[in-house]
């Protein structure tokens, strides 16, 4: 799991009656720790099949993220770290465990974690149980970091010492590796928790629809031709500037994986943006451009030109449009505030983070649509329309009214059947 502040652990202080397995951990470096590696997880996944796992990786210095350790734990108390480098891609029995769907995975706000181990692995493992995404249908917040959530579960206050480490350091310093292991440490004793709380609010169910929905957006790799959507500051562009755009990202992409540097590195979304919206295809405008780095060159430029001459010329018909909510007017704007009272008492009736049920997305879309609404969208199917669907589309068709029970003292809903 990449940090960027530390929400972990180098040192931990548990309550004199809070007791966690006694550990043992192991620290896998070469050929002979893996097959011991081995040896130790067999029996442990035999006995319980759940592995609790996290990933430490670098991201900000190539083309794709370099996976330098995996920490792993069994619920006895076992925890090791792998040195992946160390092993030279050899992976030994943790490829079959994280792809074996009979050992249930255990991880907190694995969407990065997800996705180098799907990136590394060639499939995505499965099943997975993300602890982050559980304590929100728990009555946690909806982002609750690793350390707060062990915390407030588990009484075990960890310290915060190591959250910018450098994890391609060799060797790792004692205080990173204490830092490492705590961060699988503790996942099997919130599952317990968790779980046990989600069964007993009848919940379980929908925390496992929200996780594998989340895990779907987490390990789902846009195509070159699409990575235009997650350019920055898009929305000022109109059709002919988006279709410049596409070209640009695109050529974005081949040019950082050439030289293995991050996307960014390249040249900044700001760059592409002004460019897409002048529509520059000459080298002096492009150089000229506030925005252009000062190491483009004549040569780079020269190519950006003729990305752009191929955007511009592209069809109107075949030109991208964005997917922004359309403008709201009086109407719209006051049905939206509606819409989101509705999500809002209904998050507070359930204990849940409004932002869970519905995001101000959402909501805008709906209320911009309201003559002809998706029924058929992600807000009324599965938990999320037993929860608000139903109360949504009530609204939006005139059976739903809002108003304030004075004997109960509290704002309620109402709808005529």
């Amino acid at each position: 799991m990449q940090r960027t502040f530390s929400p972990a652990t180098a040192t931990a202080t548990t309550p004199e009656n809070q007791s966690f397995p006694a550990t043992d951990s192991l620290y896998v470096s070469d050929f002979a720790s893996l097959e011991a590696l081995a040896k130790r997880l067999e029996p442990a996944l035999a006995a319980d099949p759940r592995l609790a796992f996290d990933t430490e990786f670098i991201r900000e210095r190539t083309y794709k993220p370099v996976l330098e350790i995996v920490q792993v734990a069994t619920s006895d108390g076992f925890v090791a770290i792998v040195d992946v480098p160390a092993l030279g891609g050899e992976w030994g029995i943790l490829h079959s465990l994280f792809l074996d769907t009979g050992v249930e995975k255990i991880l907190h706000a694995g969407g990065q974690d997800m996705e180098i181990l799907t990136m590394v692995l060639g499939e995505t493992p499965a099943p997975v149980f993300d602890t982050q995404v559980a304590a929100a249908f728990a009555g946690y917040s909806l982002q609750t970091g690793y350390g707060a959530l062990v915390q407030a579960v588990l009484q075990v206050r960890l310290a915060k010492d190591e959250g910018f480490a450098d994890w391609s350091r060799r060797p790792l310093t004692p205080a990173m590796r204490e830092y490492a292991e705590n961060d699988v440490r503790y996942l099997h004793a919130l599952h317990d928790k968790l779980t046990e709380l989600l069964a007993r609010r009848g919940r379980t169910a929908w925390a496992t629809e929200q996780m594998n929905r989340s895990l779907l957006a987490g390990t789902t790799e846009l195509p070159p031709t699409e990575l235009w959507r997650k350019v920055g500051g898009k929305n000022v562009l109109d059709r002919r500037g988006l279709a410049v755009l596409r070209e640009l990202a695109a050529w974005r992409d081949a040019e950082a994986m050439r030289r293995d540097k991050p996307r960014r590195s390249v040249v900044k979304d700001d760059f592409l943006i002004e460019i897409a919206r002048r529509a520059a295809s000459d080298t002096a405008s492009i150089l000229g451009l506030r925005s252009a780095p000062q190491n483009l060159g004549e040569k780079n430029a020269q190519t950006i030109a003729e990305v752009v001459k191929r955007g511009v010329a592209i069809p109107s018909d075949d030109r991208p449009e964005t997917e922004s909510a359309q403008p709201l007017d009086e109407q719209g704007a006051v049905l939206q505030e509606m819409l989101n009272t509705v999500v809002r008492l209904r998050a507070t009736e359930e204990n849940l983070p409004p932002s869970l049920l519905a995001s101000g997305d959402d909501l805008r879309t709906l209320a911009a649509e309201r003559g002809s609404p998706d029924f058929d969208g992600a807000l009324f199917r599965g938990w999320r329309g037993e929860l608000v669907g139903e109360p949504l589309r009530a609204l939006l068709e005139g059976r739903l009214s809002i108003g304030y029970d004075v004997k109960k003292r509290r704002v309620v809903l109402q709808t005529d059947k």
